[in-house]
């Protein structure tokens, strides 16, 4: 607890989530007195009818933990406004909205009093109630927890089918009533069928806590490899470079915009801590360095001293090579590992024409020309033309120096 300008108390947690911006305007607001809980607490003194202040101070006490004010005020939120008509209520997590009406019902129905039974007639009084409401598919979740966890098996085999089929390509929905096979150990060939829906949908992004399930259903199934492949030693690694490649890509955004250089630059190390021998990491880093005015950390980073580890690696040479090429600088280094480059792939037309541009820039426009002819002679069809005009741009500068 905190005490604002006016005196007067207010409640909040240390730490917030981003954006910061929102953050900001709530703090300012409190400070102004503006929407505390003592603002409409004395709001509704003034106006003990009014359907839209006792929602909000139902919710001003559902804050602060409070188990028995927030259920009197729903209800009379339910009696003032039974059609739902005085204002709407937007969760600033799900970013579901709903009149606050319907907000006091499902959080009534979805609401235990502490000791009791768990009940699930009100949950499926409220979903008959409001089919097309966006707060079904939350009290099929809280539902789903109960029968998951605490329901009987003959309860939790009546009630998943009847959830997966609301939502069948959801796969947490899928997931929820895995969990539950995986309990119960049974039946496997449903939890099988489960399992292999799950992995098709999330193939291309995988949650952790999704993988984490099916490595369990897998071991009770004793299928070790299987667990092995959904949940092992690959998949870890497979987030790990990920992470590495999304942090890059935020780098590189960034950098594009000219702006959040310093955490653009953080990232590009963090990406680089996770994966150090990745070459596209160093390379990126490399040149978020030099757009950031840190050459010596590139040079450090990605220069010779990194390049001599690689002298018998063509592939390495060439994009090390290409990379200083595109920079303009460090070029003298960038000349010996084309040089090797095309040494060890003389007949591939890219090293040469990575060796035409950096001898160019070194103003050897005479070997230049050379390597930039041999280019175009290598080249595919396809490629020949732009081989061709790098070739007239080269003799051109050549020219312009005689």
């Amino acid at each position: 607890m905190v005490v604002g300008g006016d005196g007067a108390e207010v409640d909040w947690f240390v730490g917030y989530g981003p954006p910061a911006e929102n953050f900001q305007a709530k703090l300012e607001k409190v400070l102004k007195g503006e929407d505390t809980f003592q603002a409409v607490n004395e709001g509704y003194a003034k106006n003990p009818n009014d359907a839209a202040i006792a929602f909000k101070l139902a919710r001003k006490w559902s804050d602060r933990f409070d188990e028995v004010k927030p259920v009197e005020l729903y209800k009379k939120v339910i009696a003032l406004d039974p059609e739902g008509k005085s204002g709407s209520y937007t969760n600033e997590y799900t970013k579901v909205t709903v009149p606050y009406t319907v907000f006091a019902e499902y959080t009534l129905a979805t609401t235990t009093p502490r000791g009791a039974k768990q009940d699930m007639a009100p949950i499926k009084a409220f979903i008959a109630k409001y089919p097309a409401s966006p707060m079904v598919k939350n009290a099929y979740s809280s539902m789903s927890y109960f029968y998951g966890n605490q329901a009987t098996k003959d309860e939790a085999v009546k009630f998943f089918p009847e959830y997966a089929a609301k939502y069948p390509e959801d796969p947490y929905v899928l997931q929820s009533w895995l969990t539950r096979i995986v309990g119960d150990k049974e039946p496997m060939d449903k939890g099988l069928e489960l399992a292999e829906k799950i992995e098709s949908l999330t193939n291309r992004n995988p949650d952790p806590y999704v993988q984490q399930t099916l490595g369990d259903f897998y071991l009770t199934k004793g299928d070790k490899t299987k667990a092995a492949d959904v949940f092992g030693k690959d998949y870890a690694e497979g987030q790990v470079q990920n992470l590495g490649y999304n942090l890059i890509a935020y780098a590189n955004f960034w950098l594009a915009k000219n702006e959040n250089l310093d955490n653009a630059v953080i990232m590009a190390e963090t990406a680089m801590k996770l994966d150090p021998k990745n070459a596209y990491f160093l390379q990126q880093a490399a040149n978020i360095y030099i757009k950031t005015g840190k050459e010596d950390k590139a040079l450090g980073l990605f220069g010779p001293e990194y390049i001599q580890g690689k002298m018998t690696d063509g592939s390495a040479l060439y994009s090390y090579a290409s990379f200083w090429g595109r920079q303009g600088t460090n070029l003298d280094s960038a000349l010996a590992a084309s040089k090797k480059a095309v040494e060890l792939k003389p007949t591939q037309y890219y090293q040469w024409s990575t060796l035409a541009d950096i001898l160019s820039k070194l103003k050897n426009h005479a070997e230049a020309v050379k390597a930039a002819e041999k280019a175009v002679e290598l080249a595919d069809p396809a490629i020949k033309d732009m081989m061709k005009k790098n070739l007239e741009k080269i003799r051109a500068a050549a020219d312009e120096k005689k």
